[in-house]
């Protein structure tokens, strides 16, 4: 039976979990809902209110990383998103703690500054999968759902303008980690960092493939739509759509 994966769909940490979980080949459904009350059905399944959970098949899992530490402990070797070796596997673990942190705490607040003020084109992604009444209750008080993430975020003009400094310099750092045509960040296979930096730079690269809602390009505002330019110029953002090229989650939009 399959397991399931309760999630909040446009989190970056939802589309890192969809992604660890196709690269272990771990059967599951996902069963999407508004954000906070995601949190407060966690807290019954899991007794944790961090979102994404995945629980059903092994011990309850909340976020990516306690998935991959349960995985490799039953995952064949050619599997592993944790080297065997030590030094690869310390520098796998900071990339992880820097992409999955710094830069996915970056990129959300990017793009939730510049989106959600558009009420119109962020419906969908709040809404996408979820339950009629939990979709009708964010229609009818977007201002609220809205003003939670901006609190939560502390999104301000200077947060913004913090969060854009920082993504250009890791997206620098991992152009010259890239340079020469390395396959991977680490070594000769895909990693649990490599994974980190593509779902983290996703939101703001919108590579093919790429399965978590987010308004069209097209839709998004001028000022969202000239940072997704200026950062698809870097060698990074074709590393991202190669990475999820060949290992993403298939897309269920």
């Amino acid at each position: 039976m399959a397991s399931t994966l309760l999630s909040f769909a446009p989190m970056i940490d939802s589309e890192c979990c969809r992604f660890v979980l196709n690269h272990y080949d771990v059967a599951y459904r996902e069963t999407p809902h508004v954000f906070g009350w995601a949190s407060v059905l966690a807290l019954v399944h899991g007794g944790t209110p961090r979102i994404p959970l995945w629980y059903g098949d092994g011990p309850r899992c909340a976020g990516p990383r306690a998935i991959v530490d349960y995985q490799e402990t039953k995952c064949p070797p050619e599997k592993r998103l944790i080297p065997a070796n030590s030094q690869l596997a310390m520098q796998v673990n900071a990339d992880w703690a820097r992409f999955n942190g710094i830069l996915a705490g970056s990129t959300a607040a990017l793009a939730y500054y510049y989106l959600l003020p558009h009420r119109d084109i962020m419906i969908e992604p709040f809404c996408h999968g979820v339950p009629s009444a939990e979709a009708a209750a964010v229609k009818m008080a977007y201002p609220a759902f809205a003003g939670l993430f901006r609190l939560l975020l502390r999104l301000s003009p200077e947060t913004a303008a913090n969060a854009l400094t920082q993504t250009r310099i890791l997206f620098d750092e991992a152009d010259r980690r890239l340079s020469g045509g390395v396959p991977y960040l680490v070594g000769e296979a895909v990693t649990l960092g490599d994974v980190g930096l593509a779902t983290a730079a996703a939101p703001l690269l919108l590579p093919d493939n790429y399965g978590a809602p987010i308004p069209a390009f097209a839709v998004m505002p001028p000022e969202l739509q000239a940072i997704i330019t200026e950062l698809r110029q870097h060698p990074t953002a074709g590393f991202v759509q190669r990475i999820f090229r060949d290992h993403g989650p298939p897309v269920t939009k």
